[in-house]
């Protein structure tokens, strides 16, 4: 794994770019960890739930080496207008799958994009929903896809106005696209996983996307944005992180990507 944290790609601001060999083993995996699940391993019901601050997955998973929010979750009931109030805080928004665990919820699934695995310790693809099977052993949806086949998506402008002040819509409508926040994307690029994190004041989605371009990604897919974007990595001596508001140090995350030495669990 690499890592470096860059101020050439966006106008002097702090992105972190993490490179990952797109190869694992049975002493090195990746998966997507259900936090509820992680922190609270007797957690009742096929619902994510409940969830858990990055800093609480850690000590309750040994072993990680990196951690990275997955997709939006509902973090405070009836933040969103939606259109049924049957989920829980730490439920996704979007399509994840783990192992025989599926949990759907959206709106509109135009401009998804699905970080998927087949099995347990093989390559991670991204694909489209078209291709989406639900026997994937893995599935993570996110919005929107930024880069496909090395080429940029059309993010729609009719989705892409910004929010009136104080004004909260669901992560499938993009009005959050052309404001700046804190953002976490995945993308690929040859045998290799690269994760993206702007920090601070972060950037738009298509200043996002221009980075994917720069770095040369062949396919792009932000995972989150605003306060749940955040990562640990270890770099033999303690956790490295993003900069993160204090108020959002313990923002509750439904759903995480773990990068796991087992030799250490």
């Amino acid at each position: 794994m690499h890592y470096a944290k860059r101020d050439d790609l966006l106008a002097g601001r702090s992105v972190w770019v993490i490179r990952l060999a797109n190869d694992f083993t049975a002493e090195r995996t990746l998966l997507i960890s259900k936090v509820s699940e992680a922190v609270t391993p007797a957690t009742a019901g096929n619902h994510i739930g409940a969830g858990a601050a990055m800093d609480e997955i850690i000590p309750a998973q040994p072993g990680i080496r990196f951690i990275i929010n997955g997709g939006f979750s509902h973090y405070r009931k009836d933040f969103y207008d939606w259109p049924h109030q049957d989920f829980k805080v730490g439920d996704p928004v979007g399509v994840v799958k783990i192992r025989d665990h599926y949990y759907e919820d959206f709106r509109d699934i135009q401009g998804y994009g699905f970080f998927v695995q087949t099995e347990k310790r093989e390559p991670w693809r991204i694909i489209r929903y078209a291709d989406l099977k639900k026997t994937e052993k893995y599935v993570l949806g996110c919005t929107p896809l930024l880069i496909w086949n090395s080429e940029a998506v059309n993010l729609p402008p009719e989705k892409m106005q910004p929010l009136p002040q104080g004004a909260i819509t669901p992560p499938s409508v993009l009005a959050h696209g052309l404001q700046n926040h804190p953002r976490t994307a995945i993308g690929l690029k040859g045998q290799e996983i690269v994760f993206i994190m702007v920090e601070g004041e972060g950037c738009t989605l298509l200043e996002l996307q221009h980075i994917g371009l720069m770095l040369g990604l062949e396919q792009f897919l932000n995972l989150d944005g605003g306060g749940s974007s955040q990562f640990r990595l270890w770099d033999g001596a303690g956790y490295i992180r993003n900069a993160i508001s204090p108020e959002d140090e313990k923002r509750v995350l439904g759903h995480v990507l773990i990068l796991f030495d087992e030799s250490l669990k």
